[in-house]
């Protein structure tokens, strides 16, 4: 039924918000938890690369690679083979410590796997496994190469071969911990200073080839070793003559030793006689490698008399050597041979001889010849030899230790020196021009400092950026910071079209009197005529906390950027007094410009204007203006657009009518220190056009100026400014003149005439009184029946 239709649409609905928010639920789970798992995943890299961490790791590779060779060389001898599960203990804790770090990394850090240091991680971990094998007294290298069918020599060298690889694995470990220590406490000393990423990623490249360079060295160099021409061959070829001599004296089989017993033997012997020749012979081989027997005759000089030093040689062994048993009576564990087996006889010492000789580091070479496929473990068909090769090892282990000294240091020293290059000529100046970049970027308006003479592009290449860098601030101004913040900060496309922002600032327009008359009289001059008066301009506002805007021809737009939100109704530090002052400096050093006076010369000039020098007047006003670009893609201006800064234009202007230097609104004039208000005087209340709202206007009378050149002008620091250059006008004048406006705004006209009339007579060329004089003339000196305290400025 229909009823039934909508339970089950409610229930299906309600069913349905259930899923939706478990799977919400489960969404919202997941994602803490891989945040979750990202957080622990930055704490272990970080824990993992850390100062202890490294030392920790450190500690462990030296030991992998100085551990065995210092067991070896330590002074007096190796201690007991019976010990060698402490070094191999160790070495297996080592291996726990690079195969934990090797898997934590892999899981951890973001493009490890399979990277430069993945690999060489690994390798190093799985070097040390035949170490660890060792505890459980199992030679990898050996069962190796016994399952290879390897000679005795040439398994010594291929073991050697395969430890010095193993070392050099490590090494390039080394050099990898050295690496990030160094990182480490580069950071550690300059938080502030972030990491250059093409400066780390030339410095890894750089380690890279050096360590692979050098690896491939060591490797190059043990597989030679390993096929160098020395063989097995000369042992072999002695087993096999002591085999054919022993059977032929009836040796073998069931029997030990030859069928005929000799203690006799001597080289004069009759030829025919096989018991003496194999008697002879296996002494010849016995003491020939045996250099013991060497040092008990060292009386006699090998050179001047060998023949008196075998004979020597010879009879030590006679006594120490019984024949019939083929027994040797001396010490075995002192000789250089240890074990002498000829088919099933022991014709010297025993297995037992060889039990303290180490595989790994090999301290004995063990020959085998055999006649069938069991190889040694037929003894009735094989020979073998058992050499102790402790001397060579412990002088091996010496070597190996100041040879990976060596290329540790040489790999170390190499690499810095190369990434030491690559800092000075590459990576230095790179990052020199990004923080350029980044800091135009943060604070556009920033101090770019000068770059010294280079010879190399970057430093051109640097030279050019700062030229740049200060072209856009040049040519952009304070308005356009955000602009030139913006589009460097920022990836992207280019976008100079921002939007645009409100702020507030104090407004400065300047203009140059009678110019087209200069124009049409300098014609080309007149660029560096305005570009003159422009410098002077620019620098005196620039010097007093001002940034140039626009240049119009002949004007100028200036700005004092104001605090965010701030009060304009009162002080705000010394800006206000910074932007009066600023136009006071620009009015006296146009005037004093020895380089604008010899323009102004200019015969087309004087005739057309008589005794002329530059003049310039001066509006000042405060307010709000919305700051950013102005124009197209094609060509923008960064200025400001506000009712406030065409105020600004509009005080320039009114600057004609009052026949005075510098005009500032009532506003402006609030924002003033009272020391530099008393500098100042009211002079009219008016309303401009495009405003109903009545502004007193104020004015600072200029002094003149009797200085020739910029030179003779120059303020002296130690004095105050307002001291050097007071008004031309004395208090006591402006108090009175203050008195005449406010009668005059009262409507009291008469008597303003009265006290303005005296004030020209103490300046006959007040313009500002001339002005007051002739407004209220036009009235008979009677206020207006509508008159409220302030007039209309018919000029724009």
């Amino acid at each position: 039924s229909p009823a039934d239709s909508v339970g089950v649409g409610q229930a299906m609905s309600h069913d349905e918000r259930e899923q939706n928010d478990l799977l919400s639920k489960l969404k919202i789970k997941e994602i803490e938890q891989g945040k979750a798992r990202s957080a622990l995943k930055k704490r272990l890299v970080v824990t993992l690369e850390d100062t202890t961490a490294t030392s920790v790791m450190m500690g462990a590779t030296l030991f992998a690679l100085y551990g065995t060779d210092v067991w070896e060389a330590w002074p007096g001898g190796p201690p007991p083979i019976q010990f060698d599960w402490v070094i191999y203990s160790v070495s297996t804790l080592v291996f726990v410590l690079f195969l934990g770090e090797f898997l934590l990394l892999s899981w951890a850090k973001p493009q490890y796997l399979m990277s430069f240091f993945f690999w060489l991680d690994m390798l190093a971990a799985a070097s040390l496994l035949p170490d660890v094998l060792l505890l459980f007294q199992y030679d990898l290298w050996s069962a190796l190469l016994v399952s290879a069918g390897d000679g005795g020599l040439t398994m010594a060298r291929a073991g050697r071969a395969a430890r010095a690889g193993s070392r050099a694995v490590r090494i390039v470990r080394v050099i990898k911990l050295l690496m990030l220590a160094r990182r480490a406490r580069k950071h550690k000393g300059n938080h502030e200073e972030e990491d250059s990423k093409i400066g780390g990623r030339l410095a890894d490249g750089i380690t890279q080839k050096v360590i692979i360079i050098v690896g491939l060295m060591l490797f190059t160099t043990s597989l030679l070793d390993l096929l160098s021409a020395s063989t097995d061959a000369d042992f072999t070829t002695s087993l096999r003559t002591l085999e054919d001599l022993y059977v032929r004296c009836g040796g073998g089989g069931a029997l030990m030793g030859c069928r005929t017993v000799r203690e006799d033997c001597a080289p004069s012997r009759a030829s025919n006689d096989t018991t003496c020749h194999f008697n002879m012979y296996l002494r010849n081989v016995i003491v020939d490698h045996n250099v013991e027997f060497g040092g008990m005759c060292s009386e006699f000089d090998a050179e001047a008399d060998p023949e008196g030093q075998r004979r020597c040689m010879f009879g030590h062994f006679d006594r120490l050597y019984n024949f019939t048993t083929y027994t040797f009576l001396g010490t075995c564990e002192n000789q250089t041979m240890r074990y002498l087996r000829v088919l099933n006889a022991d014709v010297f010492c025993n297995e037992e001889a060889t039990k303290n000789l180490r595989t790994s580091p090999t301290e004995k070479v063990d020959i085998c010849h055999h006649a069938n496929d069991e190889g040694c473990a037929d003894k009735s068909a094989s020979s073998r030899v058992v050499f102790s090769n402790i001397p060579y090892a412990q002088g091996q282990a010496v070597v190996n230790i100041v040879q990976v000294t060596f290329i540790i240091a040489l790999l170390w020293v190499s690499s810095f020196l190369f990434q030491k290059d690559a800092d000075r000529l590459v990576i230095r100046p790179l990052s020199k021009m990004a923080k350029l970049v980044q800091g135009l970027s943060t604070n556009p308006l920033a101090k770019i400092e000068e770059s010294e003479g280079g010879e190399y592009e970057t430093d051109f290449v640097e030279r050019a950026l700062k030229k740049f860098g200060k072209l856009l601030q040049i040519a952009f101004g304070e308005a356009g910071s955000e602009i030139i913040g913006k589009n460097l900060g920022a990836d992207g496309d280019l976008n100079p079209m921002i939007a645009g922002r409100k702020m507030s600032a104090i407004f400065g327009f300047a203009i140059v009197r009678n110019f087209t008359d200069c124009t049409e009289c300098l014609q080309e001059d007149v660029m560096v005529f305005v570009n003159t008066i422009a410098d002077i301009v620019h620098r005196a506002v620039k010097d007093n906390e001002g940034a140039p805007n626009k240049n119009i021809g002949e004007a100028f737009l200036m700005a004092w950027r104001l605090p965010d939100g701030a009060d304009i109704t009162g002080p705000i530090g010394t800006i206000a007094d910074s932007a009066l002052k600023s136009f006071v400096r620009a009015c006296l050093e146009v005037q004093a410009s020895e380089e604008l006076r010899k323009m102004t010369e200019h015969p087309k000039i004087q005739e057309r204007l008589p005794g002329y020098r530059v003049t310039m007047g001066f509006g000042l006003h405060v307010g709000w203006a919305i700051e950013g670009a102005i124009g197209s893609m094609l060509k923008i201006d960064a200025s400001y657009l506000s009712p406030n800064v065409n105020m600004a234009a509009r005080l320039e202007s009114g600057t004609h009518q009052f026949h005075v230097d510098i005009l500032m609104s009532e506003t402006f004039y609030s924002m003033l220190s009272d020391d530099v208000k008393h500098l100042c005087r009211r002079i009219d209340r008016v309303t401009v056009k495009g405003s109903v709202q009545p502004m007193s206007l104020y004015t600072y009378d200029v002094p003149p100026c009797h200085a020739n050149t910029l030179l003779e002008l120059s303020a002296d620091d130690s004095l105050d400014f307002w001291d050097q250059f007071k008004p031309r006008t004395k208090p006591a004048y402006r108090i009175e003149y203050a008195k005449a406006v406010e009668l005059y705004l009262n409507g009291r006209w008469g008597e303003s005439k009265e006290i303005v009339d005296k004030c020209l007579l103490e300046w006959p060329d007040d313009g500002p009184a001339h002005v007051l004089l002739e407004v209220m003339q036009n009235h008979n000196f009677e206020a207006p029946s509508d008159w409220k305290g302030f007039r209309e400025l018919t000029n724009k």
